[in-house]
């Protein structure tokens, strides 16, 4: 399948450049909002003022130009956000972070804030809020010794680093990963190594972790649920890692900020399987509430007290106004966890579709976790997924992040956190990309 074209092009050319400003172009091409061989009909499109350098029918200069250049997949994020700011008829399917429950967040503050100051509205300089870490304890059968609340996961990451590596201190992180994952390692002067999280099941492979452990190996660094594939290691298993950790003494980092899509598995969180884990996790991801940037790290008391220690300043940039919303709502979360299960309950039902079809016509090969909102396929027969993904942005219209930025080139990251139609709408279009470019 290619897209047909014909354009009817005038006009007076750019003065910088030479090309022309088209005053009317007509593009006839198939429907990429109908799912390929369907019998919708094709559409004329009318676009003006479109500036056109090349022969007619070119993609527009700056449709995805330098995008898949970034360095990294933050920076990359970065730039897909400016396309999608100057293009909002483009489909963001790369999304992994719950869409933001915007009338939960106003109705909680407002009530906190309209008559008086709440009286959670205190200090977080010295320990950080009580109230908030008293209902991160609660929620997850801990203790508030064992806690330690942060600007977000990072910043809980950051104190970790901090408090355990020395430069030239060994670290451990797996792969497929997420990028910055390492880098907060590197930056704290660790030598980083990556260990093995192999296709399909996405599991821990010991054997490699445990040839790779070194007497200068400080903490291993893994992601429960898995990012960037979804997958959930079983509570047995993370105990496992934190037991071959313990051999040369390193820490188990557990990054749980999606952890929570998977509660209803009964899984208690990983800072109470093994004296040696901590865990860090944030309401970013699940409840959708990034504007918070409230993270906490948990362990077992006496590391959480070693970790203080070691990182004496602490985290400066905890806010003392996000960190009382936060513990509202820690508090009172009934309103955001419905939020995020129905976000889910519509979206999922409309990716499995998509999948399924994706995998029976052979674009696609993985199996849809069952919990979160990740999708981490290998594109069949496809082994440049940074330029597949120019393509089915510059082509199609649509914007997946390529598995290179996870270290696994051949696969591309769907999210699906967010509205349901425009997820459908996406689906739809990555099917007929890949269709076309197959």
């Amino acid at each position: 399948m290619r897209l047909g074209r014909s354009a009817r092009i005038g006009g007076s050319r750019c003065a910088p450049c030479g090309g022309k400003f088209a005053k009317k172009v007509r593009l006839r091409r198939l429907c990429y909002d109908h799912p390929p061989n369907s019998r919708a009909a094709c559409r004329d499109v009318s676009l003006t003022s479109v500036h056109s350098t090349g022969a007619a029918g070119a993609p527009p200069r700056g449709a995805g130009d330098g995008l898949f250049d970034a360095p990294s997949y933050a920076d990359w994020v970065r730039g897909a956000m400016r396309i999608k700011a100057a293009r909002p008829d483009v489909s963001i399917l790369f999304e992994s972070t719950i869409a933001e429950p915007t009338e939960e967040l106003v109705a909680m503050v407002r009530e906190a804030f309209s008559q008086e100051v709440t009286s959670r509205y205190v200090s977080v300089f010295a320990d950080g809020n009580r109230y908030a870490i008293d209902a991160v304890a609660k929620r997850y059968g801990l203790s508030a010794d064992q806690i330690v609340a942060t600007t977000g996961a990072t910043g809980a990451l950051v104190m970790a680093f901090k408090a355990l590596v020395s430069p030239g201190d060994h670290v451990l992180v797996e792969r497929p990963g997420f990028d910055f994952l390492s880098r907060l390692a590197q930056e704290a002067g660790s030598v980083v190594e990556e260990f093995a999280r192999p296709a399909p099941t996405y599991d821990v492979d010991l054997d490699d972790l445990r040839a790779r452990l070194t007497p200068r190996t400080r903490a291993v660094l893994i992601t429960n649920l898995h990012n960037p594939t979804g997958a959930w290691l079983r509570p047995e298993r993370i105990a496992a890692i934190a037991e071959a950790a313990d051999l040369v003494g390193a820490v188990l980092l557990v990054d749980e900020v999606y952890a929570d899509f998977a509660a209803a598995s009964g899984a208690p969180p990983a800072a109470t399987l093994a004296a040696n884990i901590v865990t860090v996790s944030s309401l970013t991801k699940v409840f959708g509430l990034f504007a918070l940037k409230f993270g906490w790290l948990a362990g077992d008391a006496d590391l959480v007290a070693r970790l203080r220690a070691g990182a004496p300043d602490g985290d400066m940039g905890v806010s003392k106004l996000s960190h009382a919303v936060a513990a509202h709502v820690l508090e009172t979360p009934a309103a955001f966890e419905a939020h995020w299960k129905a976000v889910l309950a519509a979206t999922r039902p409309v990716v499995r579709g998509h999948v399924d079809a994706l995998v029976a016509d052979g674009l696609l090969a993985g199996d849809l976790p069952p919990h979160g909102c990740m999708y981490f396929p290998r594109v069949v027969g496809v082994d440049d997924t940074r330029a597949l993904a120019q393509r089915l942005l510059s082509e199609f219209d649509v914007l997946v992040a390529p598995g290179e930025y996870f270290g696994a080139p051949g696969y591309i990251r769907i999210g699906y956190g967010a509205d349901a139609p425009a997820i459908d709408q996406g689906m739809l279009r990555l099917r007929a990309g890949l269709a076309a470019l197959r």
